[in-house]
């Protein structure tokens, strides 16, 4: 490939929120060079002109778009100079240098052909992964976006029905009432009165299973139950899934569909669990495990070190499993960035972990995670996935992230009521309840687990765990309660009615005599509601649980990659 060069490089930043300089530029010196010959020159790199490098870089991906069979052993080459340069490590706008150069490797991997292009994939790879272990964020970041974004074959597109809005709506009059009438036409007796477990409503059945009815809560939407019955019905049907425990309830359905009215005989709901004024409800069996979670508080209730980790480890790999087959589940444990501000943003402040802001309330989200002995649970939070490579790179993430968080809750579980501050105002320590080696195995055993489930495959030394600098940073980040604020802006008090702003500060531990005095819409308002991981408006208190989300989420979605390139060539 020939061209004549014109253009001479500016001094100044690249325009990298638009891109279209770096796409238009034109290439760099001489006539009759071959392009990337051109624009891979040694000496470009050796002058470490920044811009000169990311306006190359950008248009050694257009080459790379245009042409499959240009030569790219001049793109390792510059690669490699880049990510290796101090100098540009140092320049504000380095990361979108170093994604230039990921993103150009990721399409020297995705060139189809066979016999060398396979070594050059591999080449590609390897960069890709290797640049994951370097000690600066930006390249770190940049290389594990490369290679969670590869497209993937999907193993089907799962088919199951989520119900829109309007069709839930024509049929709330007239449900049946979830009582003994009702149940005797499934043949399910109740053995004992209907207890409360959370918003659900529990009652033994004479066939050793539970019944569930879980209410809606007022203003929740009546599809989210109607999509939560449809997946249960899907899954139950899913044969790939055999090999791991894994409970699914039996959704109980009628002809007008999932939604039925809460039982009239039953007690009141616990104080603050607000349900929809209808009494909607779904109903289920499930398992007698289906409530018992893997960080208990109650010592009767707690389990031991290795049920824990068999629960994580095999949860990981149901998550794992699940995506590659193009369904998530999206909340595996609640995570949230800002809860205050959920309402006025416009991601209601769930937490975007790619972004390394703090993360609000860890354990206080940990507490009732949506796995647990019978497996994964809250089917309402499943979602199809297929085909966007962004929004599964960061589920995975946040799958990594919570199975991790709510390991390091177990700990925490020994001792519930040591959180906070103490009486002289000092973070509570609570260090000694975690068992180093212990949290160490439920890392790497959590890692492989999902990277199995994933990939189909063993975990290989092309995908390491460094389970030892981890678990060090979560013991002294999670066992130490050292962020504990959280600030209720003015705007966010002024879109709150009275009751609602009071009942907002009991929730958060004022007692009812102390919200009702304060004024509404005055000043900012500091609550204690922690332990969070980091400050309020700040970054994450724990960066190396980031990376961990960041390389383990790439390497999975690399490792599968390479399966399915290999089973084509």
């Amino acid at each position: 490939m020939k061209v004549k060069a014109k253009a001479v490089i500016s001094d100044g930043s690249p325009d990298v929120a638009a891109g279209e300089s770096a796409r238009q530029a034109q290439p760099l010196m001489g006539d009759d060079v071959t392009l990337l010959e051109q624009l891979t020159a040694p000496h470009l790199a050796a002058r470490q002109d920044f811009s000169a490098a990311f306006v190359a870089m950008n248009r050694i991906k257009e080459v790379l778009r245009v042409d499959a069979h240009v030569p790219v052993a001049p793109v390792f080459t510059l690669c490699e100079q880049v990510v290796a340069s101090p100098a540009y490590q140092r320049q504000k706008q380095a990361y979108f240098l170093y994604q230039a150069a990921a993103e150009a490797l990721q399409l020297v991997a995705l060139r189809p052909g066979p016999g060398g292009r396979s070594g050059d994939r591999r080449r590609a790879l390897a960069l890709l992964n290797s640049g994951m272990d370097l000690p600066h964020e930006a390249p770190r970041r940049a290389m594990a976006e490369a290679l969670g974004m590869l497209p993937l074959a999907v193993d089907k597109v799962p088919v199951a029905s989520d119900p829109a809005a309007e069709g839930v709506s024509a049929s709330l009059d007239g449900l049946p009432q979830c009582d003994g009438d009702w149940l005797a036409g499934y043949n399910i007796h109740c053995v004992k009165g209907w207890v409360w477990q959370g918003r659900s409503l529990l009652a033994e059945t004479r066939s050793g299973e539970v019944l569930v009815v879980k209410c809606l809560r007022a203003g929740e939407d009546p599809a989210a139950l109607c999509r939560e019955s449809a997946w249960m019905d899907y899954l139950r049907g899913l044969p790939e899934l055999v090999g791991r425990p894994f409970h699914i309830p039996q959704p109980l359905v009628h002809r007008q569909g999932g939604l039925v009215q809460a039982p009239p005989d039953a007690p009141p709901p616990p104080d603050g669990t607000a349900l929809h004024p209808k009494r909607l409800a779904m109903a289920f069996l499930a398992s007698t495990t289906y409530f018992h979670y893997p960080n208990e508080t109650e010592d009767h209730r707690r389990l031991n070190d290795r049920q824990v980790g068999e629960i994580l480890s095999r949860s990981a790999w149901l998550l794992g499993r699940l995506m590659a087959m193009g369904i998530a589940h999206t909340a595996p444990i609640p995570l949230f960035h800002n809860r205050a501000q959920r309402h006025r943003r416009e991601d209601g402040g769930r937490y975007r972990w790619t972004h390394a802001g703090r993360l609000d309330r860890w354990l206080a989200s940990c507490r009732y995670p949506n796995f647990g002995a019978s497996g994964l649970r809250d089917f309402e939070h499943f979602e199809v996935v297929t085909g966007r490579a962004r929004r599964r790179y960061e589920i995975i993430g946040s799958h990594l992230i919570s199975l991790l968080l709510v390991a390091g809750s177990y700990f925490r579980g020994k001792a519930p009521d040591r959180i906070g501050h103490d009486a002289s105002g000092q973070p509570v320590d609570t260090r000694d309840l975690f068992d180093r080696e212990l949290l160490q195995a439920m890392i790497g055993d959590i890692y492989r687990a999902y990277y199995e489930g994933f990939t189909g495959d063993a975990l290989t030394a092309d995908a390491p765990i460094r389970p030892v600098p981890l678990a060090d940073r979560m013991i002294e980040e999670m066992g130490v309660d050292r962020h504990m604020e959280e600030i209720l802006r003015v705007v966010d008090q002024d879109a709150m009615d009275r009751p609602t702003f009071t009942s907002f500060l009991e929730a958060r531990g004022l007692p009812r005599k102390v919200a009702l005095r304060k004024t509404k819409g005055q000043r900012d308002i500091v609550l204690m509601t922690g332990p969070h991981l980091g400050g309020f408006n700040q970054p994450i208190s724990l960066p190396e649980l980031i990376d961990f989300a960041a390389a383990g989420a790439a390497r999975c979605v690399a490792g599968r990659f390479c399966l399915e390139q290999d089973r084509l060539s």
